[in-house]
């Protein structure tokens, strides 16, 4: 099981990689960031629940930001209700 958490935490990063590099340019419009900051949202939202399918509990989302490299593009805040699991952006809200 932790091998399978392991693995799709893996691919998660990948994915956050090569999202980050295909559309995270300072250049990037505004449409563009929000897109960004929606992929990171489900990113965020699919390592919470992966931890908290292996563990039992929910968790911290330091350690989720940390592990899978996400950040705003425009500088915002995630912030991840475990009631609901759902991530949010200070700046672009949530879809």
């Amino acid at each position: 099981m932790k091998r399978a958490v392991v693995t799709a935490l893996s691919v998660v990063l990948i994915v956050a990689v090569v999202a980050a590099v295909a559309g995270c340019t300072q250049g990037s419009a505004a449409a563009e960031q929000k897109a960004q900051c929606f992929a990171n949202e489900k990113i965020i939202q699919t390592a919470m629940g992966l931890f908290k399918a292996d563990s039992g509990l929910d968790a911290p989302l330091q350690q989720v930001l940390d592990s899978t490299h996400v950040a705003c593009p425009s500088g915002g805040t995630y912030s991840y209700d475990p009631a609901t699991g759902i991530a949010t952006c200070s700046v672009h809200g949530h879809p």
